[in-house]
């Protein structure tokens, strides 16, 4: 791994606040890219910046379209340019289909499906004026298999996969739109879902999560930043419109 795999680059990471996005800002920083930390809630955003040197903090609102084109705006204008993207904002909600209402399921399309959306909307006139781009989008093992009350969740997350895959051949050659779909990880969205199923205690919860994949272990976010910084990088200048699974090889099974 080149220490200067990303040197001049700039990075555009929604939930940028904590977990996978945080993850992957750090990786990205320290292999010599800047970051525009952008997260719903502002401090978080603001501490995850302030170790990442040449890095900026926005809070937005994926879901709503002015907050996300003001904070395309401000980062392309304090950081001067946008070559990658990391769509990771999201939240967590379970439970039986019969128990969701409209509201409720609107919620999660707008979160995940439509801040995935404006976001790409927002990038995409500024990385084809580039002439390059890569931009990697979260999914879950849920786009791909069916998981017990997961209904809406699997459903927003299986949208944001087809949209990718649809924009790849749109914004091609000179953009690139790839798919991570992690398993279980330990991240700011997973973390009280693990303790509440553990009766309180995380590592008791997240141990009865790691019987569903082989290597019997809930994943790390830096699991999950290595993948994306791959994606994001020019090692993966051959990959577009692909989705890259990393769950422990639960899938397989």
């Amino acid at each position: 791994m080149s220490s200067s795999r990303f040197q001049d680059r700039v990075l555009f990471t929604t939930g940028g606040g904590s977990g996978l996005a945080a993850a992957t800002a750090l990786q990205f920083a320290r292999e010599g890219g800047r970051v525009a930390v952008v997260d719903l809630d502002g401090e978080r955003a603001q501490a995850v910046a302030a170790e990442l040197d040449g890095s900026i903090a926005i809070q937005a609102d994926v879901a709503d379209e002015d907050s996300v084109k003001a904070a395309v705006r401000e980062a392309h204008e304090r950081l001067g340019r946008i070559d990658g993207a990391f769509c990771a904002a999201g939240h967590a909600d379970f439970g039986p289909i019969a128990e969701w209402s409209l509201q409720r399921w609107n919620r999660m399309m707008s979160v995940h499906a439509g801040g995935t959306f404006l976001v790409c909307r927002e990038l995409a006139p500024i990385m084809l004026a580039q002439g390059s781009g890569s931009i990697v989008n979260v999914a879950s093992v849920a786009a791909l298999v069916a998981q017990p009350n997961n209904a809406p969740y699997g459903a927003a997350k299986g949208a944001i996969l087809a949209f990718s895959r649809q924009i790849a051949l749109d914004l091609a050659p000179s953009v690139r739109v790839n798919v991570v779909a992690p398993g279980r990880v330990r991240s700011g969205m997973t973390t009280p879902l693990y303790t509440q199923r553990g009766g309180g205690d995380y590592e008791k919860g997240a141990a009865l999560a790691a019987e569903f994949n082989p290597q019997k272990r809930v994943g790390e976010p830096q699991d999950i930043a290595g993948p994306v910084c791959f994606l994001l990088s020019d090692e993966a200048r051959f990959v577009t419109g692909t989705v890259l699974v990393p769950d422990g090889g639960e899938t397989a099974i």
